[in-house]
């Protein structure tokens, strides 16, 4: 879990030191709220419900190659820290791996399969299990416009996708266990985060509370 700390200061670090003209690490906090929850095995022991309120952030770098070959969908493929999700979960942690980083952010503009579409996709294959042990398989979120308005190109945003500009595909999930729990839920407002916000207000002090 140290890790994580050095991830977040990364994050504020690099960002001061970027030069403005150059690639940028693009940090976007978010919240959100659990609207299932399938745990057959317990592996949650009962404490994440419905309604339950999820804060975290993502982070990713402008200057990452696009390596889809289609027109209409740009994939941003992350190898390396601070880049990934870090989200706070009735005293959960789900995040991705920093040591071993997968992270893709895929954009998607005028997409035509049964129809004309936009979608704003962040996916985290390789993650930190739980404090309790269990495994996160993967922390997935998406965004989708069938009206195709929310996005104007392929190019990785620089600004926080307003939630407000998209339909109704707005779909957060964090699954482990090879399936044995399944959690979904919706995000409600994406803010950029300044690096006050990002060691204060996203639970990490409740990690170093922890580790020490």
């Amino acid at each position: 879990m140290r890790d994580v700390i050095v991830w977040a200061v990364g994050v504020c670090l690099l960002a001061v030191a970027a030069p403005p003209t150059q690639a940028e690490l693009i940090t976007i906090q978010i919240e959100g709220v659990v609207d299932t929850v399938e745990d057959d095995g317990d592996y949650l022991q009962d404490q994440i419900h419905v309604g339950d309120i999820i804060t975290g952030w993502y982070t990713y770098d402008t200057d990452t190659p696009d390596t889809n070959p289609f027109e209409e969908i740009g994939d941003y493929e992350h190898s390396d820290a601070p880049s990934g999700i870090f989200l706070t979960l009735s005293g959960y942690e789900f995040a991705t791996a920093i040591d071993n980083v997968n992270f893709l952010v895929e954009i998607i503009d005028n997409y035509t399969s049964g129809g004309l579409y936009d979608a704003y996709v962040l996916r985290s294959y390789n993650n930190m299990a739980l404090s309790s042990g269990v495994a996160v398989d993967h922390i997935s979120w998406q965004l989708g416009d069938d009206s195709a308005m929310a996005l104007s190109s392929t190019a990785l945003p620089e600004v926080a996708p307003a939630i407000a500009d998209w339909g109704s595909r707005n779909a957060l999930r964090l699954h482990g266990e090879r399936g044995g729990y399944i959690i979904d839920g919706h995000v409600t407002f994406t803010i950029p985060e300044p690096c006050t916000i990002l060691l204060l207000g996203t639970g990490l002090f409740a990690i170093v509370r922890r580790i020490h």
